[in-house]
């Protein structure tokens, strides 16, 4: 296993081992944060490149294609679109977000 691959591993080791292993197999994965222009996109980028070492590591060899999204706006602009739509936002606390950031 490389060092990137045990430093993924151990970066990654608060997720248990299967649903580490379901979201790294999942067609799709979006990462945010509150606006998305540093955390969210530099997360995204880190994920893409420890991705197959990390599946490896986890004895998952053949790994079906996956789309990695950064949520647009964060989710500072989630919130204003979507944040009392109880279908796309759970325990939604309107009061936390009244100051735009």
């Amino acid at each position: 296993m490389s060092s990137s691959a045990t430093a993924g591993v151990a970066t990654l080791q608060r997720i248990s081992a299967k649903a580490l292993s379901d979201k790294m197999l999942a067609q799709a994965v979006v990462f945010h944060c509150a606006l998305s222009q540093q955390r969210g996109p530099s997360a995204a980028l880190r994920y893409l490149r420890e991705r197959g070492d990390v599946l490896a590591a986890l004895g998952i060899d053949a790994a079906p294609p996956q789309v990695v999204y950064v949520l647009h706006r964060g989710f500072s602009g989630w919130q204003k679109a979507y944040g009392e739509d109880e279908r796309l936002t759970e325990a939604y606390r309107k009061e936390l977000w009244q100051d735009d950031w």
